[in-house]
């Protein structure tokens, strides 16, 4: 009986073993890297997908101020019209504001292409060409809301995403065409900082530009 016991001691823990290791690959779950990559981003915010929608759908219906008037009602009541139609963050002085306007390149700089306003006396703007950053499109296109994030980094990240798109898609082929003299339609968004305004260095960040 002893020599039996101990020849079934070992099928028995053989057994066990067998049975547990069909436990244990029955309950690994195997995937492909790839399908595993792509769940691991569901859910997870994309900026520059979101960039890239707004840039490709949104532009050409993105409602704008004439920057003529734009300018002239800066010039009567600068705040009380920053108030009533500008956009802000939180408690700021920086109003955020969307315009389009036709104008003649007067020069062309480094960071800056200075366009005198067609049919506005004495009325000058800066089309931002480098050192593009901020919130300005975010803010003044009102694209997206912080309420609708789960957290500040996805929310502050689509400037990020937005200006690049603009440092690309926008400027690039802008400077590569104009010169001084040329007639130019754009539409594009600007602060205004209530306490140092200073009008006539206000810069456009562009997200339309054209050569007419």
């Amino acid at each position: 009986m002893a020599v039996k016991n101990s020849i079934k001691k070992p099928i028995k823990y053989l057994l066990i073993a067998l049975l547990v290791g069909v436990a244990l690959y029955n309950s690994v779950y195997f995937e492909p890297l790839d399908e595993r990559h792509i769940a691991q981003k569901k859910g997870v915010f994309d900026p520059d997908a979101f960039a890239q929608k707004f840039m490709e759908t949104k532009l050409t219906g993105l409602p704008a101020m004439e920057a003529g008037q734009f300018m002239e009602a800066l010039e009567q009541d600068l705040e009380q019209f920053t108030a009533e139609k500008g956009r802000k963050m939180g408690i700021s002085n920086d109003y955020y504001f969307i315009v389009e306007g036709n104008g003649i390149v007067l020069d062309i700089g480094n960071e800056n292409v200075r366009i005198k306003l067609e049919g506005v006396a004495d009325s000058e703007l800066l089309i931002a060409t480098d050192f593009i950053f901020g919130n300005a499109i975010r803010e003044g296109s009102g694209m997206a809301s912080i309420g609708d994030f789960q957290n500040t980094m996805d929310f502050n990240s689509i400037s990020v995403a937005v200006n690049n798109r603009v440092r690309t898609d926008v400027v690039p082929p802008f400077l590569n065409e104009v010169e001084e003299g040329d007639h130019v339609y754009f539409k594009g968004a600007v602060e205004v900082n209530t306490k140092h305004p200073d009008l006539p260095n206000l810069r456009i960040i562009p997200l339309i530009l054209e050569i007419e």
